[in-house]
């Protein structure tokens, strides 16, 4: 199961995510935290079914490298002033 944002704003001793994270990737979002809870999981699901993860990792270590990755992936392009990729993908 995905983590929550939620569940990743404190130290979280199975993942390992940029120190506030969470509570930037929300803002990204003017705050709405169901939209960025819900692009969260969608990144989250695209990093696991890439090569970034291997296809035959346990189902633990497989969500590990993929909430870490996406997390990292994700506070890399808010450092950057860009904008979610999800947002940025349902724009017309």
């Amino acid at each position: 199961m995905i983590p929550h944002l939620r569940d990743l704003c404190f130290a979280h001793p199975e993942f390992n995510v940029p120190e506030g994270f969470a509570v930037a990737f929300v803002r990204l979002h003017r705050n709405d935290w169901e939209e960025a809870e819900k692009h969260w999981e969608f990144f989250v699901s695209r990093v696991l079914n890439s090569t970034a993860v291997p296809p035959r990792a346990e189902a633990a270590i497989a969500m590990r490298l993929a909430v870490t990755g996406a997390a990292y992936i994700l506070s890399d392009t808010q450092q950057l002033g860009a904008p979610c990729y999800e947002c940025a993908r349902r724009r017309p």
